[in-house]
């Protein structure tokens, strides 16, 4: 049995040495495998998901029935199921490498690095030359941010598979993470010398440096674009891809347009008055009086700095300036807090669970809530007085943090409403951002981050520093030094130099804060001004405000 990992940027490519059909016609359940896995490859999933389950009704505990519906999960992004499906998979046949690697995909894919290496290395311990392992553990060791050990994994997967684009892609990610940005683009060639189609490296080199009309690249970009055989996944990357080079030679129509057919492709879904309800709900679960109640009973530690905001309102560019400073500990964006507000209800669907356990949570229970996120920050050095967490979306959760952590510190990153909502528009996120799918629900979500700041600022004990976006590009060194301290910390003049600091860069602003710093992005929403008509209307009330 062969079956390669699932990957959103290629097809998945499965194939299934099994017995053939029994006699008088009927299937074998091995031959029903096979039947679901070309359906599986042609992208027909709901028939070869039928095809697994008539394996399951009878053998439910057939591994490889169960590592194709994880495989299947996984292409449907409900990651908790796909995990589940291959747990069960890798218990009936432990010392297969390939359930290892794909039940480790699927924990990379979930946030969940630590728990993917060990299944990742047993995949390569039952399998040595497994290149495909090899780079996912790569990928797991840039998410802890251990560049060492990651460039170790996809150098082994270059030995075991020479030239493979995937361990190619991989380094050149890493490179771009600490600002080796020539050795990341001589990687990406060497990846499309390789395989000269491959989108994802086409898009990263598109993403890795600035662009010239006369660029061989561009050209490039621009033949791939109109593959007819592109699936519509592939096509949405592409034309983001395009659309940011369309930028660097200030092209803006062209880049507007691409951006807009990207985000048609990408079919992204967003329940603006569902979302309304949670943040209405938020406002209600946690008042002032709250926090009077329960001031005492959370965990004092002084360490937790957390960098919130909207996305693309220098989040990264704050965290990487404090990072540079020896006595800050940048963690980058951690999913603790988010998973402990996930075990107290806190969902996309709705929150009325959350709220009543907020309500009713003891001394105790917030001590141990508040100790579960700060096992996060113990790998911190000993010589780091605060580590930063620099999740964006933590915004929604500042109720929380200040009940668990009434030590910790908020730095709020805020930049104009429309740059913002531009910004956040051009970016490639995944069907988490749904709301950056049109510029109207944009501009919506916009209002409900701001109005919930708004009540943030009234309720929270908590000590909060505004940063905004332009007093920091156009004055970095004051900005910087009222950053250090609000920390409490002397100041150090590497903050000035945070561009030269070395440390693993993964959030889309990694390429930025390897320059230095630069005004042009102030009042970029300008060069598409005619396309915001949608936009302006939503954010009609917060530019009153301004």
């Amino acid at each position: 049995m062969r079956k390669q990992t699932p990957s959103r940027s290629g097809p998945i490519r499965l194939t299934y040495a099994g017995k053939a059909s029994q006699p008088g016609g009927s299937l074998s359940p091995e031959a029903m495998i096979q039947r679901g896995i070309k359906l599986h490859n042609q992208r027909r999933f709901r028939e070869a998901e039928y095809c697994y389950q008539l394996v399951l009704r009878g053998d439910p505990a057939n591994a490889d029935a169960l590592n194709l519906m994880g495989l299947l999960a996984v292409e449907a992004d409900r990651l908790p199921v796909a995990i589940d499906f291959l747990e069960k998979a890798v218990n009936r046949g432990r010392k297969v490498a390939i359930y290892r690697n794909n039940l480790g995909n699927a924990y990379l894919m979930s946030g969940k690095p630590k728990q993917a290496i060990g299944h990742l290395k047993k995949a390569v311990s039952f399998n040595p030359g497994y290149a495909d392992a090899m780079c996912n553990l790569g990928r797991a060791e840039m998410m802890l941010s251990d560049a060492s050990q990651a460039r170790h994994w996809f150098g082994e997967a270059l030995k075991a598979t020479p030239g493979f684009a995937r361990a190619q892609i991989g380094l050149a990610e890493l490179d771009i993470g600490i600002g080796k940005l020539d050795n990341a683009v001589d990687s990406l060639r060497a990846a499309l010398k390789t395989d000269p189609g491959n989108i994802e490296a086409l898009c990263a080199l598109a993403q890795a440096r600035r662009f010239a009309e006369d660029d061989p690249d561009f050209a490039l970009l621009k033949k791939r674009l109109g593959d007819r055989s592109l699936r519509a996944d592939q096509s949405a990357l592409l034309h983001h891809a395009f659309a940011k080079v369309c930028n660097d030679v200030e092209r803006w129509d062209d880049a507007m347009s691409h951006f807009q057919e990207g985000k048609k492709l990408k079919r992204l879904e967003f329940d603006i008055a569902l979302h309304r309800k949670r943040y209405a709900h938020l406002r209600t679960f946690f008042p002032k009086s709250l926090f009077a109640g329960k001031s005492d009973q959370g965990n004092a530690d002084e360490r937790p700095v957390f960098i919130v905001g909207m996305p693309r309102t220098g989040t990264t560019l704050c965290e990487q300036i404090l990072a540079s400073h020896p006595q800050v500990h940048g963690l980058g964006e951690l999913p603790d807090m988010r998973r402990v507000a996930a075990s107290l209800g806190f969902s996309a669907g709705g929150l009325q669970s959350f709220g009543e356990k907020i309500s009713t949570l003891s001394g105790r229970d917030i001590r141990q809530l508040a100790d579960r996120f700060l096992d996060a920050l113990n790998p911190s050095p000993n010589t780091a007085l605060r580590a930063t967490d620099k999740n964006p979306h933590n915004y929604e959760l500042l109720g929380l943090i200040a009940l668990l952590l009434p030590k910790a510190r908020i730095i709020h990153c805020r930049r104009d409403p429309l740059d913002t909502c531009v910004a956040c528009y051009m970016q490639n996120f995944n069907a988490g951002h749904g709301y950056v799918g049109d510029l109207k629900t944009l501009g919506e979500y916009y209002c409900e981050y701001h109005q919930l700041m708004q009540h943030w600022r009234e309720v929270l004990p908590l000590p909060m520093f505004e940063v905004d976006y332009e007093s920091l590009v156009s004055d970095m060194e004051k900005t910087s030094r009222a950053l250090v301290s609000f920390l409490d910390l002397p100041w150090d003049d590497r903050c000035l130099r945070y561009h030269e600091t070395e440390r693993l860069v993964a959030t889309p602003s990694r390429w930025q804060v390897r320059q230095t710093v630069y005004k042009s992005s102030i009042g970029r929403w300008k060069r598409y001004d005619h396309h915001l008509g949608p936009l302006k209307d939503a954010l009609e009330k917060v530019l009153s405000e301004a």
